[in-house]
């Protein structure tokens, strides 16, 4: 059995749509890139600061709220006040923070870096992505291995993917997911 490992790599930082109040109606909102941290007594309110597209309005997407300023690592929270880029897009991808603001991601700009191989062949397949990113199993094999959606379907209902059901394909990645093919199966693992 081949090894093969796919990294997913986000190549920007994703808008997100939501309603903006002052063009009265769902807009594109882009990230700032910077956090506002806000301190009151002991406790901490920590937002990610959005843009709207078309009128700048902005809006804070709630990344802590009321949290006891002891509760947060030191680093962490100079991090936030340095406005760390890493942290940033940590953040703008956590669909579980996006979805808790109401908000979500409207289209990912990313690229899978790994070796292509035959649906056919016999493969341990491990795909890495250091954010949990949106996407669907079978968007990243049909968009890596280069297949239409035609070519997927008839893989797919010709017993290619014998075990892999409508259920697994939709799976969505996290940060680790290892998918096992061979010639006439493939397993999913989603650590």
């Amino acid at each position: 059995m081949k090894n093969v490992q796919w990294k997913v790599n986000c190549l920007s930082i994703p808008t997100i749509i939501r309603h903006c109040k002052k063009c009265h109606k769902d807009t594109e909102f882009i990230c700032s890139e910077m956090f506002r941290v806000n301190a009151q007594k002991k406790n901490l309110d920590i937002w990610l600061i959005y843009n709207c597209e078309q009128c700048k309005t902005s809006w804070n997407a709630t990344i802590f709220s009321r949290v006891n300023s002891n509760k947060i690592d030191l680093k962490m929270l100079n991090q936030f006040l340095d406005n760390d880029p890493e942290l940033v897009k940590k953040y703008s991808l956590d669909k579980t923070t996006l979805k808790k603001n109401g908000v979500y991601i409207k289209e990912l700009d990313y690229e899978i870096i790994g070796e292509k191989f035959l649906s056919s062949e016999s493969v341990k397949l491990e795909i890495l992505s250091d954010y949990p990113v949106d996407i669907k199993l079978s968007t990243l094999l049909k968009r890596k291995l280069e297949l239409s959606n035609g070519e997927f379907k008839r893989l797919f209902f010709n017993c290619q993917f014998e075990k892999l059901n409508s259920r697994e394909a939709r799976k969505k990645l996290n940060d680790h997911l290892i998918v096992f093919f061979n010639a006439k199966e493939i397993v999913t693992h989603n650590n």
